[in-house]
């Protein structure tokens, strides 16, 4: 039930009853295109930014402007609402006791690994990857553990559902502010200075496709395995339904041995054949 007054000063009045049926249908529309569970997000802020957009498209009214989206899956108006619906938070480094333990435990198994299998070939899959900054703090460790990179294939794929968002980890360029977890000696190393903003090296850009992939899609367009997939901060939002069935499909991309690394706030309730490591990095047998 629908327990937060909405401000609806943006919008034509609306009774009650049509408060909660819109707050009813936004649930399901979040829901069905997202997996979102819209009971976790506050609805006070999401209503008044959805009211914006009511104002923006010449509705009469929120349920007016939801409505129109339920039957109308494919119209442009749905970008606009999938960024309010998302959390969108990234940095570079972010959690920094699980990116340790990546850099120095996970990244060396999987070099040993590779070695001894002679297999020069390494995929890091980055899910919700938003603007790109979680895909190239991988891209760092990954060339600063790797060398000399002749010697070695690595690819990471940087996935999210918001095209807007992935253009702009295309262009990696990123304000100072979004760069203070990031070392001084690596700001040197893999920045260069654009006016006031600092540009990923082109060596590292060349490590990472970026690709529109909705993760409650039927099926992914990927074939690759992966010796390491980041999806953090992203299933929490999600329905129990969501989280279990994105977790498995995660867990068949994963090469033997391979790590699902999950937000700090994450819990994976069936850890199945998973072996947890630590920080929420959990590892599948290796054959």
């Amino acid at each position: 039930m629908l327990t937060t007054p909405l401000n609806l000063d943006l919008v034509a009045p609306q009774t009650a009853s049509s408060h909660q049926e819109a707050f009813d249908l936004l649930a399901r529309l979040a829901e069905n295109r997202l997996g979102m569970d819209f009971h976790k997000r506050r609805h006070d802020r999401l209503f008044l930014m959805i009211g914006k957009r009511v104002k923006a498209t010449f509705k009469n009214s929120i349920l007016d402007y939801l409505s129109f989206l339920e039957t109308n899956p494919n119209h442009p108006e749905w970008v606009e609402i999938e960024q309010i619906l998302t959390i969108q938070k990234t940095e570079f480094f972010r959690e920094s006791s699980q990116m340790k333990f990546f850099e120095e435990t996970i990244l060396p198994e999987i070099k040993h690994r590779k070695s001894k299998e002679r297999d020069s070939k390494v995929r890091a899959w980055s899910c919700g990857c938003s603007t790109g900054e979680e895909a190239y703090t991988l891209s760092i460790l990954f060339h600063q553990r790797f060398l000399p990179p002749t010697d070695w294939d690595v690819r990471i794929l940087a996935s999210d559902v918001h095209q807007n968002a992935l253009e702009i980890g295309q262009i990696a360029e990123y304000t100072e502010k979004s760069l203070q977890n990031v070392s001084k000696e690596n700001r040197l190393s893999y920045f260069e200075k654009i006016g006031q903003n600092y540009c990923v090296i082109e060596p590292l850009k060349k490590m990472i496709q970026f690709r529109k992939v909705n993760l409650i899609s039927d099926s992914y367009p990927i074939k690759t395995k992966f010796s390491v997939i980041f999806c953090r901060n992203l299933l929490i939002y999600m329905t129990p339904f969501w989280q279990s069935t994105i977790v498995n499909r995660l867990r068949n991309y994963l090469e033997p041995g391979g790590y699902l690394l999950l937000g700090h706030s994450e819990y994976l309730a069936d850890k199945k054949d998973f072996q947890l490591t630590k920080f929420n990095a959990f590892q599948s047998p290796i054959s």
